[in-house]
């Protein structure tokens, strides 16, 4: 993967500047919001187990963060402070135009240039595995962090390999999808972190909604966000062999 092609073909992916085909990331639709956010809010849950409701003074950075929906996001939680990063220009104007209280950084998220314990929250969604190098993305993430980092990625297992994505192309630029498993998580973290954190929490989850909303358009509209939910609910006893992960360290 040539990192500067790759660069290209994302500038060229949000080149228009149109708002057309982002609107799921500013919809209040409850089963758009309920596919776009499920995973995020298990991983602001577990946040706010710790640290109760000064949890919303943090200060937020989206990494990896294209048109800005996981900005989006926190700001509808209830954070006032958030900024979206990525390395495309074009993306970031979009954030921009789709939500003006998002402030917005061009960063690489191999090297992101930050000093240490820069925000309070640092977190991705989809994002580590389109780098080249994604554990150094996440070791940055955990520099930059002050409190958490939140990190919302593929896991690794059979049903990845059989059904799951090897490569994604972007603009005839390829490349690999990164899976990653608890195991991978605790080792990065011990290697940069030693012992100085207070909790690791990874949990394995279903994550399948194009397609669940796919063969529940048999439903009639007016039942399809009960039956969506409903798929999700009977697929939370196997989350054991779930297709994604939402992992979150607490440093301090």
């Amino acid at each position: 993967m040539d990192p500067l092609a790759q660069k290209r073909a994302h500038e060229k992916l949000y080149s228009s500047l149109e708002l057309a085909g982002y609107e799921f990331h500013i919809t209040s639709d409850p089963l758009t919001r309920y596919l776009r956010d499920r995973r995020l809010k298990i991983a602001l849950e577990t946040l706010r187990e710790t640290y109760g409701s000064s949890l919303y003074s943090f200060k937020v950075l989206s990494v990896c963060g294209g048109v800005g929906g996981e900005g989006i996001f926190f700001l509808k939680e209830g954070f006032s402070d958030v900024t979206v990063s990525d390395f495309s220009q074009n993306a970031l104007r979009i954030a921009e135009q789709l939500n003006g209280k998002l402030k917005t950084l061009a960063l690489d998220a191999e090297a992101m240039a930050l000093p240490d314990r820069s925000y309070d929250i640092v977190v991705v969604h989809d994002g580590l595995h389109h780098l080249q190098r994604p554990a150094t993305g996440f070791a940055e993430m955990l520099r930059v962090a002050r409190k958490a980092a939140i990190v919302i990625e593929p896991h690794r297992g059979l049903v990845g390999k059989l059904i799951g994505q090897e490569w994604e192309l972007t603009d005839g630029e390829k490349n690999y999808v990164f899976r990653w498993d608890r195991n991978m998580i605790e080792q990065t973290v011990k290697s940069l972190l030693l012992t100085n954190y207070r909790n690791i929490v990874v949990r394995r989850v279903w994550d399948h909604g194009g397609f669940i909303s796919k063969i529940t358009r048999i439903v009639p509209s007016s039942l399809r966000f009960v039956a969506i939910r409903l798929i999700y609910r009977l697929l939370q006893p196997f989350g054991f062999c779930g297709n994604n992960m939402v992992a979150v360290v607490v440093k301090d």
